[in-house]
């Protein structure tokens, strides 16, 4: 199991809270700097509490008791007990995107490679971990109208980065699928900042633009592709067989190349173009 802390979200402020604290430096600490440290305590106890016990029975004591800190500092650094999920939600997911988008951005592999990364990468960090799991796909759903609207923005940012790999399986350039959905996709269909304008790429397709059949046909299969993957590591984690991630990343991959087929017809790209070899899983 992978137990590496997530990494500081990229929005934490250098003061969680404004004139939080003031005072001499204690332990060759600044005093902003000790209120940080506090802060990422929670970060790190709500990742582990949320991922393990539940959100609904997170209770904010117990989540001092995890951290070593007392009621007071909580209140430091958050409103309530949900702004602390909303704020370890976003720490994990923004770390998964980063993931992600390394794999597609790799310089030293060619775009089906880099795809395949990329789905190697949403696997092993929901499974390597289960608590990345846990909280990105059963802990924060439903909790308010806030953390749902977060959750599907964090889905079509994902659902985009898989429209660009499904034009590029399906023959299109790597240039001109970066023309067509808009933004910079990296070298290989990631975005060059994690999440950034990947869920805008979602956007309903002109209907005179020549390759608009096929740009609505990815739409719709990338944001169905994203639930099913989600539903693959929602079993996994709900029926124990996390240790199955290269059988759920073979699948992920297969049905990307099988839906690509119809998109490469639709597109009016090479049909002399070998399709993308898919090695079965033993």
């Amino acid at each position: 199991m992978n137990t590496r802390p997530a990494a500081p979200h990229s929005s934490l402020p250098e003061h969680p809270r404004a004139g939080a604290e003031c005072g001499r430096v204690y332990s060759g600490l600044q005093p902003a700097e000790r209120t940080r440290e506090r802060y990422q305590k929670f970060i790190d106890a709500g990742i582990e509490l949320f991922g393990t016990v539940g959100y609904a029975s997170a209770k904010i004591k117990t989540l001092c008791h995890c951290a070593g800190l007392s009621e007071r500092y909580f209140y430091e650094s958050f409103d309530s007990r949900e702004q602390l999920l909303t704020e370890v939600y976003e720490t994990v997911s923004t770390e998964l995107m980063v993931q992600v988008t390394e794999a597609l951005s790799d310089p030293e592999a060619n775009p089906k490679d880099a795809i395949r990364a990329s789905l190697a990468a949403v696997v092993n960090f929901m499974l390597g971990d289960p608590r990345h799991a846990q909280i990105i796909l059963v802990e924060i759903v439903g909790v308010s109208e806030e953390l749902e609207a977060k959750r599907h923005q964090a889905m079509s940012n994902f659902a985009g980065q898989s429209m660009g790999a499904l034009l590029i399986l399906a023959g299109i350039k790597a240039s001109v699928v970066k023309q067509l959905l808009g933004g910079d996709l990296g070298s290989h269909g990631g975005g060059s900042n994690p999440g950034d304008s990947a869920g805008a790429r979602l956007q309903a397709v002109d209907p005179n633009h020549p390759l608009a059949e096929a740009l609505e046909f990815a739409r719709l299969t990338s944001i169905s592709m994203v639930g099913g993957v989600n539903n693959m590591l929602l079993d996994a984690v709900i029926g124990g067989t996390t240790t199955n991630s290269e059988r759920i990343i073979e699948v992920s991959y297969q049905l990307l190349c099988n839906a690509s087929s119809g998109i490469r017809a639709l597109s009016g790209t090479d049909a002399t173009a070998a399709a993308p070899k898919v090695t079965p899983a033993t």
